[in-house]
């Protein structure tokens, strides 16, 4: 069976909360992570929390959104590539919204998949025969 591109594409358009900036354009992501983007993550996530032996939950979130974010968007508008690595955006949110945008998109390839893989639906056998 072959699988359906690991990538989707969504548009994003959003205004933040406080600076009432448009943030808007097209994200190509990854829908589910190989082993080796896996150990990315983990690497991006201990990153951003390093040396806390007791991080907060709101750092543990920071950390799983833009972790998330850093491995999975392969292509992004340039307001994106600027912000994510700096994290200098006031409008926080942006990052929750997109990457609720990603698990959308991860959800949308593993039902794609799972019906590649169910078995085709039999005709009832008729009966006499």
């Amino acid at each position: 069976m072959d699988l359906p591109k690991n990538e989707k594409s969504f548009i994003f358009d959003h205004v933040g909360e406080i600076t009432a900036r448009k943030f808007d354009g097209t994200f190509t992501v990854r829908c589910a992570l190989n082993m080796a983007e896996k150990r990315a993550l983990e690497i991006e996530k201990s990153a951003l929390s390093v040396d806390l032996s007791n991080p907060t939950g709101n750092l543990s979130a920071i950390s799983t959104v833009v972790g998330n974010l850093r491995v999975r968007v392969i292509k992004s508008p340039d307001w994106f590539k600027q912000s994510i690595m700096s994290l200098d955006l006031l409008d926080e949110e942006v990052y929750f919204e997109l990457y609720g945008k990603c698990l959308e998109q991860s959800d949308l390839w593993i039902k794609e998949v799972k019906e590649l893989s169910a078995p085709a639906a039999s005709p009832e056998k008729k009966e006499g025969n």
